[in-house]
């Protein structure tokens, strides 16, 4: 989906999951949540939000895994109260892990975590977000700086993997989760979600983006994390 920056704004297309999204970022706003773009509005069918500041960054130290933890469960956190609009329209990952604790980024990968000074401050891209369970939005952190993935993908960003236990548990002791045995399924199910989405948005219906990474070989990516998930999860469960 095009956008583009404007006088330090982002600007794209308006969807139908827009006033939901926007809802959202209002909440975060009035909580004092700083994590996220504020949302400006609506005008002539493009969204205005701001731009945050920073870099993305692929910084493997073990504290920003930890300042990771603590910045998802800051941004759960800053939900209390609120209440989406009876008509929401989010746009739901098919085949999503069912529940609704907390409305999910979904999507918190490297691309989408902003840093300043070599600190996580910010996610970015809500266009995912919708209800799901809280454990849903610390999968894709554990799956890239864990890394809860094969090696050598890792290492194309120097994520190390030689201490991937202490990295995991980091990541969840700072959130505070407490559903360790669950959360190897979690992830599990998660990702089985994503290459649903990239089978059926990317090669089915041709979405904008999707089809890019459907025609790259997004599920058979998703499907050697899988295969490595299920090879290693005596071992991931003992470090849980």
């Amino acid at each position: 989906m095009s956008e583009t920056i404007v006088d330090g704004t982002v600007r794209k297309p308006a969807q139908p999951w827009t006033p939901a999204v926007h809802a959202l970022l209002r909440q975060f706003e009035a909580a004092g949540f700083d994590g996220a773009p504020r949302a400006l509005g609506v005008s002539d069918g493009v969204e205005v939000l701001t731009y945050v500041e920073g870099e993305r960054s692929y910084d493997p130290a073990d504290s920003i895994v930890a300042d990771l933890g603590r910045l998802v469960r800051a941004m759960h956190d800053a939900q209390s109260g609120f209440v989406p609009p009876s008509d929401a329209a989010w746009q739901t990952l098919p085949n999503a892990v069912p529940g609704e604790d907390v409305i999910c980024h979904n999507d918190l990968l490297g691309a989408n975590v902003i840093f300043r000074d070599g600190r996580p401050v910010a996610f970015i891209d809500w266009e995912l977000a919708a209800p799901g369970p809280r454990g849903v939005d610390l999968v894709a952190p554990a799956a890239y700086w864990a890394p809860l993935r094969p090696d050598a993908d890792a290492a194309r960003h120097g994520i190390p993997t030689d201490r991937r236990g202490k990295r995991l548990r980091l990541l969840l002791d700072a959130y505070g989760y407490e559903d360790r045995v669950g959360f190897l399924e979690l992830v599990a199910a998660v990702w089985r979600s994503w290459r649903e989405a990239f089978r059926l948005w990317g090669g089915v219906e041709r979405r904008e983006r999707w089809a890019e990474a459907y025609d790259s070989g997004r599920c058979a990516y998703i499907d050697g994390n899988l295969a490595w998930l299920d090879e290693h999860r005596t071992e991931l469960g003992a470090w849980l």
